[in-house]
């Protein structure tokens, strides 16, 4: 693997996209169910890509930009704590 696929994909996390891609085999018949009787059987397998394709877009998001957030390194508080 060239070096500068394997320094964008360090730190990526697996578990992450695992559950994204469960999440849409969950969520696509629920797609395809409503869809497919207003826009038919290729508009409702167009809007389970689409879905597919804003998961996939949201969970890389997630994964690959970490929080830019200033307290990114703090340690979580617990309840009760300030």
């Amino acid at each position: 693997m060239p070096k500068s696929i394997r320094d964008l994909l360090n730190g990526f996390h697996d578990t992450t996209m695992f559950l994204a891609l469960g999440l849409w085999v969950c969520v696509a018949p629920l797609v395809l169910l409503f869809t497919a009787p207003f826009f038919g059987w290729q508009g409702g397998l167009t809007a389970v890509v689409l879905s597919f394709l804003i998961a996939l877009a949201l969970c890389w998001g997630i994964c690959l930009f970490p929080r830019l957030s200033g307290d990114a390194g703090a340690k979580p508080r617990r309840f009760g704590q300030r």
